[in-house]
């Protein structure tokens, strides 16, 4: 078993990803050293690290001013949660996938082709993909949730075959634009993109600026649709458990991708790769 009695972030550096990469780094750490459970306390009021906790399949173990979770470990999670540093010689896989989450309108699809472009022309062979083309189907055959999760599943799905097929054309490399808030759903995507080494980056810009954007970009329901979902995740922040680090969108496209290739480890791989 593995005891953590607390984990905290400086408020200086939230809202990064800092604490989801923390967790699923001790996870890892703690599966691979044959640990089969973790337990980990925070304060009763401390919203955004249960939301956190819970959002990494954490278990309520004990209520009270105190609290602790408990969370499963296994060697299947071990190996999703990507290597230790420093807990040996890991080899990576033949592929890497990168993939750019955030709100509708934070510049997702516009950040991905620009690393793509960034890539290429260093002569990787990339391939783009955003994955809204992958879902343009309608009307949904179940309402409401059930007829948002099949969309998800659709998206999974396409970009499992649409991977593959670059893969045999000879793609090494694979940038992928996709809304994802869970860790089910980063797992999801990642068995969509198969033999990859996946790095998840959240996109994030100033709520006007994204605001703008949508209202540009769309009209009727969706822009309705758009601006609800907005509206509803600036109000309540929490620490980001899904993605391995994040990014301010506030700078050219080009500028943009290649800082998300240097802070995923990118751009230093010889021309070709």
């Amino acid at each position: 078993m593995l005891y953590l009695h607390r984990l905290e972030v400086a408020q200086e550096h939230r809202r990064r990803g800092i604490g989801g990469a923390l967790l699923r780094a001790f996870m890892s750490a703690g599966a691979q050293a044959g640990a089969s459970r973790m337990f980990l306390t925070t304060g009763e009021a401390n919203g955004p690290a249960r939301a956190l906790y819970e959002s990494l399949g954490g278990g309520l173990a004990a209520q009270g001013p105190t609290v602790s979770y408990w969370f499963p470990l296994e060697p299947a999670a071990a190996a999703s949660a990507g290597p230790v540093p420093g807990a040996g010689a890991v080899q990576r896989s033949e592929c890497r996938a990168l993939l750019l989450t955030g709100d509708a309108g934070v510049g997702k699809s516009t950040v991905a082709d620009a690393a793509g472009q960034v890539l290429t022309a260093a002569g990787h062979v990339t391939a783009v993909v955003d994955t809204d083309l992958l879902a343009q189907f309608g009307p949904p055959p179940f309402p409401g949730p059930a007829g948002r999760r099949g969309y998800d599943d659709l998206k999974c799905a396409n970009l499992a075959s649409v991977w593959a097929n670059f893969k045999a054309a000879g793609a090494r490399f694979v940038v992928v634009a996709a809304a994802i808030d869970s860790m089910a759903q980063r797992q999801r995507y990642a068995e969509s993109l198969a033999g990859c080494d996946l790095s998840v980056v959240r996109l994030i810009a100033d709520v006007d600026t994204v605001r703008a954007r949508l209202c540009r970009r769309d009209t009727g329901p969706k822009l309705d649709r758009h601006l609800r979902a907005l509206a509803r995740s600036r109000s309540a922040p929490r620490e980001d458990a899904v993605a391995d680090f994040t990014i301010t969108n506030d700078r050219t496209p080009a500028e943009i991708a290649a800082d998300v290739l240097a802070r995923s480890g990118w751009v230093d791989l010889p021309s070709g790769t």
